[in-house]
């Protein structure tokens, strides 16, 4: 065991457990709690342009609160955010934005969120409590080290018009900078990896410097299709990885600045008793390839609820005996919730003023007025500056802890695809295609629906992969397309478009298991311009050539 390592993890585990215990005794008080962030949210902006427009002075309790300031969505804060940019101070927070993040959604466009040295400490304030316990319950992780995934940039480091830096150079600025500086001794790869380009490049060094450590202990990664794409191009590199890891080089040209390649060229490793043994695991190409490359590997971290859950299989192949914890519910805009027990995450009432919106009735609720059972849709108030922001995330209420909501990410609410007036929703989508999975009993790889525009009309296509050694026939596949439409028909709107013949009848495409389906999706949402840690799976997508992309036929 590394000496260094598990000193800089112990003071890790050691600095978590104080926000740990601040949010176990705010959970038998959920109402005080939330009460004192919307108390100094509110009077540290009152001075603020938008806290004027307001009359933030005069607000003194939640209810003077809800009734002051509107619900608003992205667009509704644009204004300020465009403000903000240009350089204006004081627009939505006293304290100055430091940089701006960039939310992207697999429909959306890019979002601009401002960030502020408060906002980073309210994330904190999430991270702190999930790293407790995660270290409390895996005991195992605390002498190893761990990899976070670094997502390349793809481009040059952006300014807004005002010179607020854009956008993160890596998932660790979410961080505060004491658990910023014990990460260094304890990351398997250096951040400067993010600065790569060519993602070939990048996923070579990064294999590199992960096969140098026998020690990692856990991974941390969004999308589990993050961690597979890694992976995949491992076989065809292996030896070359190998000869690298025996000689202490890394063969090949990273494409970055002079410093930044030293940087990351000090951090590897000359290791030739690790080459050996790699080359005997090489050799067994056994079923458990990747767990006896990383035989201390305890734990992987990645999104498992909604739309994730086929990723999530598809990496248990990689992983079959590692555990696969689900993340918390954490935006560009907010840290929501971390993970607590089982498929259960718990509210982070100490990092932002939440209110729940009761999918159905529109109720609007707050923490300590939630009910098992029901679900609701987020809207949030940051120190970042946005208030009673609609997130359009919706969550399911478990079970409680105390006082505190413990809750599971259900999906988006604003995913809608509108071509000719359907509005298809994802939520809907998605509970309705996997309820029919389950009725057929198939098993599947990869699924996703998305329309397809041609010349004679417009129709949706049901994208799907099945099992490798599962022969599907015809008859079944034409049943679930007739139980796909007649469900879809549910929706007024859909089925108004259908009888007026604006859609067609929908399709399904089968994608060959030859296929890769998940790298071929990623590589797909890159080239539409999203940046690869922000690319989640999706049940519905609004992109109309995915035909063009996937190997298969229409059914």
């Amino acid at each position: 065991m590394d000496l260094r390592v598990a000193v800089a993890n112990l003071i890790w585990f050691l600095h978590s457990s104080i926000r740990a215990k601040k949010w176990r005794r705010g959970s038998k008080n959920v109402e005080a709690t939330q009460n004192d962030v919307l108390r100094h949210l509110i009077s540290e902006n009152a001075e603020t342009e938008f806290g004027r427009e307001h009359s933030s002075k005069t607000i003194d309790s939640t209810e003077a609160f809800q009734k002051a300031v509107p619900i608003r969505t992205y667009e509704d804060f644009l204004p300020y955010i465009d403000a903000i940019a240009e350089g204006t101070p004081e627009v939505l927070t006293k304290e100055p934005v430091s940089h701006f993040g960039v939310s992207s959604g697999s429909v959306s466009a890019s979002k601009l969120i401002p960030y502020t040295s408060s906002l980073i400490s309210d994330f904190q304030e999430g991270i702190d409590p999930w790293m407790y316990h995660l270290m409390k319950d895996h005991p195992r992780i605390l002498g190893g080290k761990t990899y976070w995934s670094v997502t390349p940039v793809g481009e040059n480091k952006k300014f807004s018009p005002g010179g607020i830096p854009i956008g993160f150079d890596d998932e660790r600025s979410y961080f505060g900078r004491l658990t910023q500086w014990v990460m260094e001794s304890v990351m398997v790869a250096p951040s400067e990896l993010a600065l790569i380009q060519n993602m070939d490049v990048f996923k070579y060094a990064t294999l590199r410097f992960l096969l140098q450590e026998k020690s990692l202990s856990w991974i941390s990664v969004w999308n589990p299709s993050f961690l597979t794409l890694l992976l995949s191009p491992l076989q065809k590199w292996f030896d070359i990885l190998i000869e690298d890891i025996r000689t202490g080089s890394l063969s090949v040209d990273l494409g970055v600045t002079p410093e930044a390649d030293v940087n990351i060229r000090r951090a590897l490793k000359r290791l030739p008793k690790r080459a050996e043994e790699l080359s005997l695991i090489q050799k067994e190409r056994d079923d458990d390839l990747y767990e006896k490359i990383w035989p201390n590997l305890n734990l992987i971290s990645c999104w498992a609820h909604g739309n994730s859950e086929d990723a999530v299989r598809h990496l248990r192949k990689y992983f079959p005996n590692t555990s696969i914890q689900p993340k918390g519910l954490i935006a560009t805009e907010a840290f929501v919730s971390f993970p607590f027990q089982g498929e259960a995450s718990a509210l982070s009432i100490n990092s932002h003023f939440f209110e729940f919106e009761e999918v159905g009735s529109g109720t609007i609720k707050l923490a300590h007025q939630l009910e098992t059972g029901k679900k609701y849709s987020l809207i949030i108030t940051t120190s970042g500056g946005l208030y009673r922001y609609r997130l359009y995330d919706i969550i399911e209420v478990l079970e409680f802890e105390n006082e505190c909501p413990l809750i599971r990410f259900v999906g988006k609410q604003d995913k809608t695809v509108d071509i000719c007036g359907e509005k298809l929703n994802e939520e809907f989508v998605s509970s309705t295609i996997k309820e029919i999975i389950a009725r057929h009993s198939i098993q599947l790889s990869f699924w996703m629906v998305a329309p397809l525009r041609n010349e004679d009309d417009v129709h949706y296509v049901f994208f799907v992969q099945y099992e490798k050694g599962y022969f599907p026939c015809e008859e079944e596949m034409v049943a679930i397309n007739e139980d796909i439409d007649s469900s879809f028909r549910e929706n007024f709107h859909y089925d108004y478009c259908r009888r007026l013949g604006q859609l067609g009848r929908g399709k399904i495409f089968l994608v060959e298991t030859s296929c890769d389906a998940f790298q071929t999706y990623l590589t797909t949402c890159q080239e539409l311009g999203q940046r690869l840690g922000d690319i989640k799976p999706v049940a519905l997508h609004s992109y109309q050539f995915w035909s063009k992309k996937f190997r298969g036929r229409f059914i």
